[in-house]
């Protein structure tokens, strides 16, 4: 009776781990799949990211890529999600992305506290003139754990309950969108806390079409005592129109940006030239 029991919980943590493997695209072990890798990485690295704040304020680039993606619909051949932090808290997320064509595209959104400018030499592509939107109290959230493994379970538990949809174009100049329920990974790709900015806990959750992310989900647990809480802050990586929900309830949208957006918003994207 108990090897059963051993042995049932040891097939049940294997598939786990593929379930969770899969939700991770692979690095890819080819030569030019190598090298794209650290052609992407050098690109991230080429930006400076300053806030607009007196003193100025440089943000800092995270070691490593969040997550690896392409996008078989639209025409990603290969990707990387970065980000940019303010101590320990996410400030930007990027998307820098090989399309078919050959065409290098860098997308980007704020979760800045502050506009900030991010440059590479003399060129500026953007430069936010405003901070991003505030966090929004989760409701009906427990209180927070004492452990940091229970929090992490509680976090993920409360990522459950956010539901996304994305009205994707396969090409931009099509007329009619298709509608895809993304789908949300199983761990989040950053964990953080940073006293100074009153943050206990937090974690960085990705809803996906395929794997290519399209909104971010930040989760933080705030304060002390009786104004503790957990909060969340939602940030698209797409162009295209895409909706949240909580408990089946609509709590959030931004509507098609394609072509409309300018370097001094919150979110842009602009072919990038790399440097030979």
């Amino acid at each position: 009776m108990i090897r059963t029991s051993i042995a049932t919980i040891l097939l049940a943590s294997f598939l786990i781990g593929l379930a969770t493997a899969a939700d991770e695209p692979s690095s890819g072990g080819s030569a030019e799949q190598k090298e794209r890798l650290e052609s992407m990485k050098r690109q991230a690295a080429e930006y400076e990211v300053t806030l607009d704040r007196s003193p100025a304020v440089r943000l800092v680039l995270h070691g490593e890529p969040l997550l690896r993606f392409n996008n078989a619909v639209g025409d990603v051949l290969d990707g990387i999600a970065v980000m940019w932090k303010e101590g320990e808290r996410p400030a930007v997320f990027a998307q820098i992305f090989l399309v078919k064509d050959g065409t290098w595209i860098h997308e980007c959104q704020s979760v800045a506290s502050a506009g900030f400018s991010m440059s590479a030499g003399e060129r500026m592509p953007w430069q936010p003139e405003k901070a991003a939107q505030e966090f929004t109290k989760v409701p009906d959230a427990p209180s927070a754990a004492k452990g940091a493994v229970q929090r992490l379970v509680q976090m993920k538990e409360q990522a459950g309950r956010f539901s996304a949809l994305d009205d994707f174009k396969m090409r931009a100049n099509d007329v009619e969108s298709s509608r895809y329920e993304l789908r949300l990974l199983a761990r989040p790709v950053y964990r953080y806390k940073d006293a100074k900015h009153g943050i206990n806990d937090g974690a960085v959750f990705v809803f996906v079409h395929g794997t290519d992310p399209e909104l971010f989900l930040i989760l933080e647990h705030r304060g002390e005592g009786d104004k503790a809480g957990w909060y969340y802050s939602l940030a698209p990586m797409t162009c295209y129109a895409v909706t949240a929900r909580l408990d089946g309830r609509e709590i959030w949208s931004v509507p098609n940006r394609h072509g409309k957006t300018t370097p001094r918003d919150a979110y842009y994207v602009w072919v990038h030239q790399p440097e030979k």
